[in-house]
Protein backbone atom coordinates (compact mmCIF):
# COMPACT_ATOMS: atom_id res chain seq x y z
CA UNK A 1 0.00 0.00 0.00
CA UNK A 2 1.30 3.46 -0.91
CA UNK A 3 1.58 5.63 2.20
CA UNK A 4 3.27 8.65 0.62
CA UNK A 5 1.81 11.83 2.07
CA UNK A 6 1.43 15.09 0.17
CA UNK A 7 3.15 17.67 2.37
CA UNK A 8 0.66 20.39 1.41
CA UNK A 9 -2.75 18.75 1.64
CA UNK A 10 -2.00 15.54 3.55
CA UNK A 11 -3.17 13.53 0.55
CA UNK A 12 -2.48 9.78 0.59
CA UNK A 13 -0.26 8.97 -2.35
CA UNK A 14 -2.78 6.71 -4.08
CA UNK A 15 -5.12 9.68 -4.42
CA UNK A 16 -2.57 11.91 -6.11
CA UNK A 17 -3.06 10.30 -9.48
CA UNK A 18 -6.77 9.50 -9.11
CA UNK A 19 -8.74 10.74 -12.10
CA UNK A 20 -12.37 11.77 -12.47
CA UNK A 21 -12.80 8.85 -14.88
CA UNK A 22 -11.65 6.45 -12.18
CA UNK A 23 -14.12 7.99 -9.74
CA UNK A 24 -16.87 7.43 -12.30
CA UNK A 25 -15.89 3.92 -13.36
CA UNK A 26 -14.68 2.45 -10.05
CA UNK A 27 -16.94 4.31 -7.64
CA UNK A 28 -17.62 1.51 -5.18
CA UNK A 29 -13.96 0.48 -4.97
CA UNK A 30 -12.61 4.03 -4.57
CA UNK A 31 -15.14 5.18 -1.99
CA UNK A 32 -14.92 1.94 -0.05
CA UNK A 33 -11.21 2.56 0.35
CA UNK A 34 -11.80 6.21 1.22
CA UNK A 35 -14.23 5.28 3.98
CA UNK A 36 -11.67 2.87 5.45
CA UNK A 37 -8.51 4.93 5.06
CA UNK A 38 -9.31 8.60 4.50
CA UNK A 39 -12.96 9.56 5.11
CA UNK A 40 -11.96 13.19 4.59
CA UNK A 41 -9.56 13.30 1.65
CA UNK A 42 -8.20 16.05 -0.57
CA UNK A 43 -8.43 14.89 -4.19
CA UNK A 44 -6.19 16.93 -6.50
CA UNK A 45 -8.16 15.91 -9.59
CA UNK A 46 -11.19 17.69 -8.14
CA UNK A 47 -9.44 20.46 -6.25
CA UNK A 48 -11.75 19.59 -3.37
CA UNK A 49 -12.23 17.41 -0.32
CA UNK A 50 -14.33 14.27 -0.47
CA UNK A 51 -16.23 13.47 2.74
CA UNK A 52 -17.30 9.85 2.44
CA UNK A 53 -18.45 8.51 5.81
CA UNK A 54 -21.92 8.58 7.35
CA UNK A 55 -20.88 10.33 10.56
CA UNK A 56 -18.77 13.02 8.91
CA UNK A 57 -21.29 13.79 6.16
CA UNK A 58 -23.93 14.34 8.82
CA UNK A 59 -21.55 16.41 10.93
CA UNK A 60 -20.76 18.79 8.09
CA UNK A 61 -24.36 19.03 6.89
CA UNK A 62 -25.51 19.99 10.39
CA UNK A 63 -22.83 22.66 10.90
CA UNK A 64 -24.09 25.70 9.00
CA UNK A 65 -21.70 28.07 10.74
CA UNK A 66 -18.48 26.34 9.72
CA UNK A 67 -19.74 24.80 6.47
CA UNK A 68 -22.16 27.10 4.65
CA UNK A 69 -23.49 26.20 1.22
CA UNK A 70 -20.83 26.10 -1.43
CA UNK A 71 -20.70 26.62 -5.18
CA UNK A 72 -17.63 25.27 -6.94
CA UNK A 73 -16.25 26.49 -10.26
CA UNK A 74 -18.11 23.87 -12.29
CA UNK A 75 -21.47 24.70 -10.69
CA UNK A 76 -21.00 28.44 -11.10
CA UNK A 77 -20.01 28.02 -14.76
CA UNK A 78 -22.74 25.50 -15.61
CA UNK A 79 -25.66 27.07 -13.76
CA UNK A 80 -24.75 30.65 -12.90
CA UNK A 81 -25.60 32.56 -9.72
CA UNK A 82 -27.49 32.90 -7.42
CA UNK A 83 -27.83 29.18 -6.99
CA UNK A 84 -30.05 27.34 -4.55
CA UNK A 85 -27.25 24.83 -3.93
CA UNK A 86 -24.87 27.43 -2.53
CA UNK A 87 -27.08 30.31 -1.43
CA UNK A 88 -27.63 31.13 2.23
CA UNK A 89 -29.84 33.41 4.26
CA UNK A 90 -32.73 35.25 2.65
CA UNK A 91 -31.70 34.32 -0.89
CA UNK A 92 -31.65 30.63 -0.05
CA UNK A 93 -35.02 30.81 1.71
CA UNK A 94 -36.55 32.68 -1.22
CA UNK A 95 -35.24 30.24 -3.82
CA UNK A 96 -36.51 27.28 -1.80
CA UNK A 97 -39.92 28.94 -1.55
CA UNK A 98 -40.04 29.48 -5.31
CA UNK A 99 -38.72 26.05 -6.27
CA UNK A 100 -39.98 23.87 -3.45
CA UNK A 101 -43.57 24.88 -2.85
CA UNK A 102 -44.87 22.62 -5.61
CA UNK A 103 -43.22 19.57 -4.04
CA UNK A 104 -44.95 19.74 -0.66
CA UNK A 105 -47.21 16.72 0.07
CA UNK A 106 -50.27 18.87 0.74
CA UNK A 107 -49.82 20.39 -2.72
CA UNK A 108 -49.10 17.27 -4.77
CA UNK A 109 -51.17 14.64 -2.90
CA UNK A 110 -54.27 14.82 -5.10
CA UNK A 111 -52.24 15.23 -8.26
CA UNK A 112 -50.60 11.82 -7.86
CA UNK A 113 -53.74 9.91 -8.85
CA UNK A 114 -55.26 12.60 -11.05
CA UNK A 115 -52.22 13.25 -13.24
CA UNK A 116 -49.19 11.09 -12.45
CA UNK A 117 -50.80 7.65 -12.54
CA UNK A 118 -52.49 8.25 -15.93
CA UNK A 119 -49.16 9.56 -17.20
CA UNK A 120 -47.37 6.39 -16.04
CA UNK A 121 -50.05 4.16 -17.56
CA UNK A 122 -49.76 5.93 -20.88
CA UNK A 123 -46.02 5.43 -20.92
CA UNK A 124 -46.48 1.80 -19.91
CA UNK A 125 -48.83 1.08 -22.82
CA UNK A 126 -46.05 2.08 -25.20
CA UNK A 127 -44.08 -0.93 -23.98
CA UNK A 128 -46.94 -3.40 -24.26
CA UNK A 129 -46.39 -4.44 -27.87
CA UNK A 130 -42.87 -5.69 -27.16
CA UNK A 131 -41.54 -8.62 -25.17
CA UNK A 132 -38.81 -6.55 -23.60
CA UNK A 133 -37.07 -3.24 -23.79
CA UNK A 134 -34.76 -0.65 -22.27
CA UNK A 135 -36.44 0.76 -19.18
CA UNK A 136 -34.41 3.86 -18.37
CA UNK A 137 -34.83 5.82 -21.60
CA UNK A 138 -38.16 4.35 -22.64
CA UNK A 139 -40.09 4.32 -19.38
CA UNK A 140 -38.47 5.46 -16.13
CA UNK A 141 -37.04 8.71 -17.51
CA UNK A 142 -40.16 9.81 -19.44
CA UNK A 143 -42.37 9.25 -16.40
CA UNK A 144 -39.81 11.05 -14.24
CA UNK A 145 -39.24 14.16 -16.34
CA UNK A 146 -42.91 14.62 -17.19
CA UNK A 147 -43.93 14.24 -13.55
CA UNK A 148 -41.44 16.85 -12.35
CA UNK A 149 -42.36 19.21 -15.17
CA UNK A 150 -46.02 18.72 -14.27
CA UNK A 151 -45.31 19.75 -10.67
CA UNK A 152 -43.51 22.87 -11.84
CA UNK A 153 -46.33 23.79 -14.22
CA UNK A 154 -44.13 23.27 -17.28
CA UNK A 155 -46.74 21.02 -18.86
CA UNK A 156 -46.17 21.98 -22.50
CA UNK A 157 -42.69 20.46 -22.53
CA UNK A 158 -42.39 16.96 -24.02
CA UNK A 159 -40.36 14.09 -22.61
CA UNK A 160 -37.79 14.12 -25.42
CA UNK A 161 -36.92 17.77 -24.80
CA UNK A 162 -36.70 17.31 -21.04
CA UNK A 163 -34.54 14.21 -21.35
CA UNK A 164 -32.24 16.00 -23.77
CA UNK A 165 -31.91 18.94 -21.39
CA UNK A 166 -31.16 16.67 -18.45
CA UNK A 167 -28.54 14.57 -20.22
CA UNK A 168 -26.83 17.62 -21.72
CA UNK A 169 -26.60 19.35 -18.36
CA UNK A 170 -25.31 16.11 -16.79
CA UNK A 171 -22.54 15.98 -19.39
CA UNK A 172 -21.63 19.56 -18.51
CA UNK A 173 -21.53 18.69 -14.81
CA UNK A 174 -18.81 16.14 -15.57
CA UNK A 175 -16.51 18.94 -16.73
CA UNK A 176 -14.78 19.54 -13.42
CA UNK A 177 -11.48 21.35 -12.90
CA UNK A 178 -7.98 19.90 -12.96
CA UNK A 179 -5.38 20.46 -10.22
CA UNK A 180 -4.50 23.81 -11.83
CA UNK A 181 -8.09 25.01 -11.66
CA UNK A 182 -8.70 24.70 -15.40
CA UNK A 183 -11.73 22.88 -16.74
CA UNK A 184 -10.92 19.41 -18.07
CA UNK A 185 -12.49 20.20 -21.45
CA UNK A 186 -12.39 23.82 -22.66
CA UNK A 187 -15.48 23.11 -24.76
CA UNK A 188 -17.20 20.93 -22.16
CA UNK A 189 -19.96 23.46 -21.50
CA UNK A 190 -20.78 24.31 -25.12
CA UNK A 191 -23.83 22.09 -25.41
CA UNK A 192 -25.02 22.96 -21.91
CA UNK A 193 -24.80 26.65 -22.80
CA UNK A 194 -27.19 26.03 -25.70
CA UNK A 195 -29.60 24.31 -23.32
CA UNK A 196 -29.34 27.25 -20.94
CA UNK A 197 -30.42 29.56 -23.75
CA UNK A 198 -33.38 27.30 -24.53
CA UNK A 199 -34.41 27.29 -20.88
CA UNK A 200 -33.96 31.06 -20.64
CA UNK A 201 -36.25 31.55 -23.64
CA UNK A 202 -38.82 29.16 -22.17
CA UNK A 203 -38.83 30.94 -18.78
CA UNK A 204 -39.02 34.34 -20.45
CA UNK A 205 -42.13 33.30 -22.36
CA UNK A 206 -43.69 31.90 -19.16
CA UNK A 207 -42.80 35.07 -17.27
CA UNK A 208 -44.40 37.26 -19.93
CA UNK A 209 -47.55 35.16 -19.96
CA UNK A 210 -47.80 35.13 -16.16
CA UNK A 211 -47.34 38.90 -16.00
CA UNK A 212 -50.04 39.44 -18.62
CA UNK A 213 -52.53 36.89 -17.24
CA UNK A 214 -51.78 36.00 -13.60
CA UNK A 215 -52.56 32.44 -12.51
CA UNK A 216 -52.82 30.71 -9.16
CA UNK A 217 -50.97 27.49 -10.00
CA UNK A 218 -47.36 26.30 -9.85
CA UNK A 219 -46.10 28.89 -12.33
CA UNK A 220 -47.46 31.63 -10.07
CA UNK A 221 -45.73 29.94 -7.13
CA UNK A 222 -42.46 30.01 -9.02
CA UNK A 223 -42.61 33.66 -9.98
CA UNK A 224 -44.79 35.27 -7.30
CA UNK A 225 -44.89 33.33 -4.00
CA UNK A 226 -43.63 35.44 -1.13
CA UNK A 227 -42.94 38.58 -3.20
CA UNK A 228 -44.85 41.86 -2.85
CA UNK A 229 -48.18 42.03 -4.67
CA UNK A 230 -47.74 43.04 -8.28
CA UNK A 231 -44.09 42.00 -8.35
CA UNK A 232 -42.46 38.92 -9.89
CA UNK A 233 -39.10 37.23 -9.57
CA UNK A 234 -36.84 37.92 -12.54
CA UNK A 235 -35.98 35.22 -15.07
CA UNK A 236 -32.24 35.74 -14.61
CA UNK A 237 -32.60 35.30 -10.86
CA UNK A 238 -34.49 32.01 -11.27
CA UNK A 239 -32.59 30.61 -14.25
CA UNK A 240 -29.65 29.02 -12.33
CA UNK A 241 -31.98 27.24 -9.90
CA UNK A 242 -34.23 26.14 -12.78
CA UNK A 243 -31.21 24.50 -14.40
CA UNK A 244 -30.47 22.74 -11.11
CA UNK A 245 -34.06 21.47 -11.02
CA UNK A 246 -33.70 20.19 -14.57
CA UNK A 247 -30.44 18.42 -13.76
CA UNK A 248 -31.01 17.17 -10.23
CA UNK A 249 -34.79 17.06 -10.18
CA UNK A 250 -35.87 15.67 -13.54
CA UNK A 251 -33.96 12.45 -13.01
CA UNK A 252 -34.78 11.78 -9.35
CA UNK A 253 -37.99 9.70 -9.63
CA UNK A 254 -36.72 7.81 -12.68
CA UNK A 255 -33.35 6.98 -11.21
CA UNK A 256 -35.04 5.99 -7.95
CA UNK A 257 -37.00 3.51 -10.08
CA UNK A 258 -33.84 2.30 -11.77
CA UNK A 259 -31.95 1.82 -8.50
CA UNK A 260 -34.91 -0.01 -6.95
CA UNK A 261 -35.51 -2.32 -9.90
CA UNK A 262 -31.81 -3.08 -10.21
CA UNK A 263 -31.51 -3.72 -6.48
CA UNK A 264 -34.55 -5.99 -6.42
CA UNK A 265 -33.13 -7.83 -9.41
CA UNK A 266 -30.09 -8.81 -7.36
CA UNK A 267 -32.56 -10.63 -5.06
CA UNK A 268 -35.11 -12.28 -7.41
CA UNK A 269 -37.17 -13.62 -4.53
CA UNK A 270 -37.53 -10.08 -3.19
CA UNK A 271 -38.52 -8.79 -6.63
CA UNK A 272 -41.22 -11.46 -6.75
CA UNK A 273 -42.52 -10.42 -3.33
CA UNK A 274 -42.80 -6.79 -4.36
CA UNK A 275 -44.53 -7.60 -7.65
CA UNK A 276 -47.03 -9.71 -5.73
CA UNK A 277 -47.46 -7.16 -2.94
CA UNK A 278 -47.12 -3.53 -4.15
CA UNK A 279 -47.56 -2.34 -0.56
CA UNK A 280 -43.87 -3.21 -0.15
CA UNK A 281 -42.83 -0.63 -2.74
CA UNK A 282 -42.31 2.19 -0.26
CA UNK A 283 -39.76 0.13 1.62
CA UNK A 284 -38.24 -1.19 -1.62
CA UNK A 285 -37.72 2.33 -2.98
CA UNK A 286 -36.20 3.60 0.27
CA UNK A 287 -33.71 0.73 0.16
CA UNK A 288 -32.99 1.36 -3.52
CA UNK A 289 -32.24 5.01 -2.85
CA UNK A 290 -29.92 4.04 -0.01
CA UNK A 291 -28.20 1.25 -1.90
CA UNK A 292 -27.51 3.25 -5.07
CA UNK A 293 -28.19 6.89 -4.38
CA UNK A 294 -28.81 8.68 -7.71
CA UNK A 295 -27.38 11.96 -6.38
CA UNK A 296 -24.31 10.07 -5.23
CA UNK A 297 -22.06 13.11 -4.97
CA UNK A 298 -24.63 14.59 -2.65
CA UNK A 299 -23.98 18.21 -1.83
CA UNK A 300 -21.17 20.72 -1.66
CA UNK A 301 -20.07 23.00 1.14
CA UNK A 302 -17.37 25.62 1.67
CA UNK A 303 -15.26 25.83 4.83
CA UNK A 304 -15.79 29.18 6.57
CA UNK A 305 -12.56 28.92 8.57
CA UNK A 306 -9.49 26.77 9.07
CA UNK A 307 -10.46 23.69 11.05
CA UNK A 308 -9.90 19.99 11.59
CA UNK A 309 -12.44 17.56 10.19
CA UNK A 310 -11.94 13.87 10.77
CA UNK A 311 -8.28 14.61 11.46
CA UNK A 312 -7.81 16.48 8.18
CA UNK A 313 -6.71 20.12 8.14
CA UNK A 314 -9.33 21.93 6.07
CA UNK A 315 -8.66 25.56 5.16
CA UNK A 316 -11.05 28.48 4.94
CA UNK A 317 -12.46 28.62 1.43
CA UNK A 318 -11.82 24.95 0.68
CA UNK A 319 -14.59 23.16 -1.20
CA UNK A 320 -16.01 19.91 0.19
CA UNK A 321 -18.25 17.32 -1.46
CA UNK A 322 -20.51 15.44 0.95
CA UNK A 323 -20.68 12.10 -0.83
CA UNK A 324 -24.04 10.94 0.46
CA UNK A 325 -24.07 7.87 -1.78
CA UNK A 326 -20.94 6.61 -0.03
CA UNK A 327 -22.31 7.52 3.41
CA UNK A 328 -25.43 5.48 2.65
CA UNK A 329 -23.41 2.27 2.34
CA UNK A 330 -20.97 3.03 5.17
CA UNK A 331 -20.14 -0.30 6.81
CA UNK A 332 -19.95 1.31 10.24
CA UNK A 333 -23.60 2.37 9.98
CA UNK A 334 -25.20 -0.29 7.76
CA UNK A 335 -24.54 -4.02 8.04
CA UNK A 336 -23.58 -5.29 4.58
CA UNK A 337 -24.27 -1.78 3.32
CA UNK A 338 -23.33 -2.52 -0.28
CA UNK A 339 -26.01 -5.25 -0.46
CA UNK A 340 -29.59 -4.47 -1.43
CA UNK A 341 -31.97 -5.97 1.13
CA UNK A 342 -35.71 -5.37 1.18
CA UNK A 343 -35.81 -6.77 4.72
CA UNK A 344 -33.23 -4.37 6.12
CA UNK A 345 -34.36 -2.71 9.35
CA UNK A 346 -35.68 0.77 8.73
CA UNK A 347 -32.95 3.38 8.96
CA UNK A 348 -32.82 6.97 7.69
CA UNK A 349 -30.59 7.59 4.69
CA UNK A 350 -29.02 10.59 3.02
CA UNK A 351 -30.23 10.04 -0.55
CA UNK A 352 -31.89 13.47 -0.49
CA UNK A 353 -29.43 15.08 1.88
CA UNK A 354 -30.18 16.53 5.28
CA UNK A 355 -30.54 19.93 6.87
CA UNK A 356 -31.39 23.22 5.23
CA UNK A 357 -29.95 22.19 1.85
CA UNK A 358 -31.85 18.91 1.61
CA UNK A 359 -33.50 18.21 -1.73
CA UNK A 360 -36.81 20.02 -2.25
CA UNK A 361 -38.21 16.94 -4.02
CA UNK A 362 -37.53 14.45 -1.23
CA UNK A 363 -41.24 13.78 -0.63
CA UNK A 364 -42.34 13.91 -4.27
CA UNK A 365 -39.75 11.71 -5.99
CA UNK A 366 -40.45 8.50 -4.01
CA UNK A 367 -44.19 8.85 -4.64
CA UNK A 368 -43.70 9.21 -8.38
CA UNK A 369 -41.32 6.24 -8.31
CA UNK A 370 -43.91 4.20 -6.41
CA UNK A 371 -46.59 4.86 -9.01
CA UNK A 372 -44.23 4.19 -11.92
CA UNK A 373 -43.17 0.83 -10.48
CA UNK A 374 -46.73 -0.11 -9.49
CA UNK A 375 -47.88 0.41 -13.06
CA UNK A 376 -44.88 -1.39 -14.53
CA UNK A 377 -45.28 -4.45 -12.28
CA UNK A 378 -49.04 -4.51 -12.81
CA UNK A 379 -48.60 -4.53 -16.59
CA UNK A 380 -45.63 -6.92 -16.65
CA UNK A 381 -45.63 -9.18 -13.57
CA UNK A 382 -42.97 -11.46 -15.09
CA UNK A 383 -40.50 -8.64 -15.69
CA UNK A 384 -36.82 -9.34 -15.08
CA UNK A 385 -33.44 -8.05 -16.20
CA UNK A 386 -32.29 -9.31 -19.58
CA UNK A 387 -29.51 -11.77 -18.66
CA UNK A 388 -27.81 -11.18 -22.02
CA UNK A 389 -27.51 -7.41 -21.48
CA UNK A 390 -26.43 -6.81 -17.88
CA UNK A 391 -26.37 -3.19 -16.66
CA UNK A 392 -23.21 -1.33 -15.73
CA UNK A 393 -23.76 1.39 -13.11
CA UNK A 394 -21.36 4.32 -13.27
CA UNK A 395 -20.83 7.86 -12.05
CA UNK A 396 -19.91 9.44 -8.73
CA UNK A 397 -21.83 12.73 -8.97
CA UNK A 398 -24.88 11.08 -10.50
CA UNK A 399 -24.88 7.31 -10.14
CA UNK A 400 -26.92 4.64 -11.85
CA UNK A 401 -27.23 2.37 -14.84
CA UNK A 402 -27.57 4.31 -18.07
CA UNK A 403 -29.49 1.39 -19.54
CA UNK A 404 -31.68 -1.27 -17.94
CA UNK A 405 -32.63 -3.91 -20.47
CA UNK A 406 -35.49 -6.11 -19.29
CA UNK A 407 -37.75 -8.85 -20.60
CA UNK A 408 -41.38 -9.43 -19.66
CA UNK A 409 -42.75 -12.17 -21.85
Amino acid sequence: MDHRIDDDRQTPGWLRDLTVAQLDDHTDEVFGRLRREAPVAWVPALGAWLVSSWALCREVAANAEDFPGGTDAMEARLFGLPLILGAEGETHADLRLAAGGQFQPRVFKDRLEERIRPLAREQCTRLASATGGELMHDYFEPVSVLSVADALGFRDLDAATLQRWFHTLAAGAANTTDPNGDFLDPHGFDDADLVREEVRAYLTALHTQERRIPTDGPVAQFFRAGVPEGKMRDVEYLLPTTLVLFLGGLQEPGHACGATFLGLSTRPEQLHRVVENPALLGKAIAEGLRWMSPLYGGASRTAARDLLLGGAAVRAGDHLWLVYGSANVDETEFDDGTVYDLDRARHPNLAFGTGRHSCVGSAYAPQVARIALEELFRAFPDIRLDPDRPPTPSGWLFRGARELHATWA
